[in-house]
């Protein structure tokens, strides 16, 4: 449906002001989009995406609008603009160019503040929610790796805020060992075994001794060292020592591909 049919089929005939409102923000989606995409693709920017901002093909993304043809290519102010069409885009079901407008800010971003400013954590986590979306896990494993490097940039271990960094890293890791999401079993095993040694450090420097959290980070090490051992090259070849020796008394352990049960969060 284009605008104008848009327009008739609301018989707005009766509100002249609400015409001319709704002709202006079409012709500023047009400018907006337009700028957009010429600004992406001539800054050349590390992170590669610029392909991904196509206008979409979806009638109601047409209602997207902003004053971005008035900032630089590089202006700070760009960042606010960016992150709320993106997240626009991400409500309205345009996930490919949300994750390409939450690109953009964290690019802007970088250029202005830094490679590492705490305003950046929110335009990662958008990021990520947006390659959730369109089921990239490895987009998602990339930018949960950044995230991790982002906050023990920013924080030390004792304070708290790297504790809540790296629970949402972990928290992904497990998610994606249990589902088998994108095969990394033990690449997922790994980070998970030492973000929970990082949850125990962060916890020794912050959480009084009788905290029942070291209780509950001390036994998921024990699982996840477990689960590694299961998937190890020594249990595996114990066990081909056993198939050959059938009689020796069995010792090693079988690998048990069952989901992870974590005791808390």
């Amino acid at each position: 449906m284009t605008k104008i049919d848009e327009l008739e089929s609301a018989n707005l005939s009766a509100c002249p002001q609400r015409v001319v409102t709704l002709l202006f923000t079409t012709l500023l989606t047009t400018l907006s989009i337009a700028f957009l995409s010429n600004n992406i693709f001539a800054q050349g920017m590390s992170l590669s995406f610029a392909n991904d901002l196509a206008p979409s093909h979806d009638p109601a993304s047409q209602t997207i609008s902003t004053q971005m043809f008035d900032f630089g290519a590089y202006d700070l102010r760009q960042i606010e603009s960016l992150e709320g069409l993106g997240r626009l885009s991400q409500s309205l079901g345009e996930h490919q160019q949300a994750s390409a407008l939450f690109k953009q800010a964290l690019h802007v971003a970088r250029i202005n503040q830094g490679l590492y400013h705490e305003s950046h954590i929110t335009i990662v986590d958008d990021i990520i929610s947006a390659e959730i979306s369109l089921k990239n896990w490895q987009e998602v494993n990339n930018f949960y790796g950044y995230q991790e490097h982002l906050y023990r940039r920013l924080y030390d271990t004792d304070d708290s805020r790297l504790e809540a960094g790296i629970r949402k890293v972990c928290a992904w890791h497990i998610t994606a060992l249990n589902v088998n999401l994108d095969g990394k079993r033990i690449h997922h095993l790994r980070k998970v075994n030492m973000l929970f040694k990082l949850r125990m450090q962060i916890a020794e420097n912050t959480l009084p001794l009788d905290d029942p959290k070291f209780a509950m980070l001390a036994r998921n090490i024990k699982i996840f060292e477990r689960e590694l051992f299961l998937s190890s090259d020594l249990n595996r070849e114990m066990l081909t020592r056993q198939q050959k020796e059938p009689r020796s008394r069995r010792s090693s352990f079988r690998q048990n591909e069952r989901s992870l049960v974590v005791t808390s969060d």
